[in-house]
């Protein structure tokens, strides 16, 4: 009997489950309807939505594109109403000139009028034409003339500069710092050198030169006598470096230290400055340089002549020969060629 119960309770529970379960079933069918309703749904609110922002991008874009169209309209205003001011003032300033050209006309016919002949004007006015054109190829030519002038003048003044500046660096005895010559001749035991160039080269009298064997200097000069292509210059004593002789072909620089002792003349006889250190010999006193022979004498062995001075004047022979009974010349002023034989010839003693 209670498996009857039982059976028919369990039936009872087992339709009932069934029906719960139809009705989960139909409920879940509906909700999955409702879900899939809301995700289309959701789906176009988010398209309509990137419609929208995309509308109001394009909305803005175009807003932006009228107020630059905006602004740019209002500068073409602004140009525009600035360009018909300026039109309005040179319509205003062609009015002027209009009314201006119409008097002149008018004057202008009114001279015709009472000028009657145009042949006689017009031949008059080539007149005037071809003397204008004559007087203007006069004043050119003055012109270029006026400045060629000026031009050689300028060269002029330029060259009288440059010779200002040589006579005055020929006055205080100071070469170029660029200065180069070379040895022709070297008498080391004499104590003189003759070099290849003179004044033509830049060299002056009392210039302070030192001659230089590659990088190393090997001794001092100081020139005594200057020609036009070559030059005497004096061994400073105690300068040549012990165990070095000069040889023709050393090269000769511009010392390093220059003296610069600018010569004064007292008068206009006054005597040219004797060798550095040295006062000038009285007349008919031998030369007295200790350990050398006198500079008057022959470098070859000739005796020295009796009454020559210690050292030779500007004017004078560089090898030896006394200077010819003259006035002295002007401070700077080179003194002129000796033509008296160098090598050998005893010179002539004074009278």
């Amino acid at each position: 009997m209670v498996w009857k119960l039982l059976s028919a309770l369990s039936a009872v529970c087992l339709g009932t489950a069934c029906y719960f379960a139809w009705a989960n079933q139909k409920a879940l069918t509906e909700e999955r309807k409702r879900e899939a309703y809301h995700v289309a749904n959701l789906q176009k609110v988010k398209d309509h939505k990137v419609e929208a922002e995309e509308a109001k991008k394009t909305a803005e874009a175009r807003v932006a594109e009228v107020t630059k169209e905006l602004e740019t309209t209002k500068t073409s205003v602004v140009e525009a109403a600035g360009k018909a001011q300026v039109k309005e003032q040179e319509v205003a300033v062609l009015k002027t000139n209009l009314d201006q050209v119409t008097k002149i006309v008018n004057d202008l016919q009114k001279q015709i009028d009472d000028a009657g002949d145009i042949e006689t004007l017009l031949a008059q006015i080539e007149t005037i034409k071809k003397e204008r054109g004559e007087a203007e190829a006069a004043l050119s030519n003055q012109t270029q003339r006026f400045v060629s002038a000026q031009e050689r003048v300028n060269t002029l003044n330029a060259a009288a500069k440059e010779a200002e500046e040589r006579e005055a660096r020929g006055r205080r005895g100071i070469v170029d710092s660029d200065f180069t010559a070379k040895v022709s001749q070297s008498y080391s035991d004499w104590g003189f050198v003759v070099l290849n160039k003179g004044n033509g080269g830049g060299v002056f009298a009392n210039a302070d030169l030192e001659v230089k064997r590659g990088k190393d200097v090997i001794a001092k000069l100081k020139v005594r006598n200057v020609e036009q292509n070559s030059s005497v210059a004096e061994l400073v004593p105690g300068s040549l470096t012990e165990g070095s002789n000069i040889r023709s072909g050393d090269t000769v620089v511009a010392a390093a230290e220059q003296s610069a002792k600018t010569q004064k003349s007292a008068g206009a006889g006054a005597a040219p400055a004797t060798a550095a250190g040295a006062a000038p010999a009285a007349p008919g006193a031998p030369a007295a340089a200790p350990g050398a022979p006198a500079m008057g004498s022959d470098p070859f062995g000739a005796p020295a002549a009796p009454g020559a001075p210690a050292a030779p004047a500007m004017g004078s022979d560089p090898f030896g020969a006394p200077a010819a009974p003259a006035a002295p010349p002007a401070a700077g002023t080179p003194a002129a060629p000796s033509t008296a034989d160098p090598f050998g010839a005893a010179p002539t003693p004074p009278k």
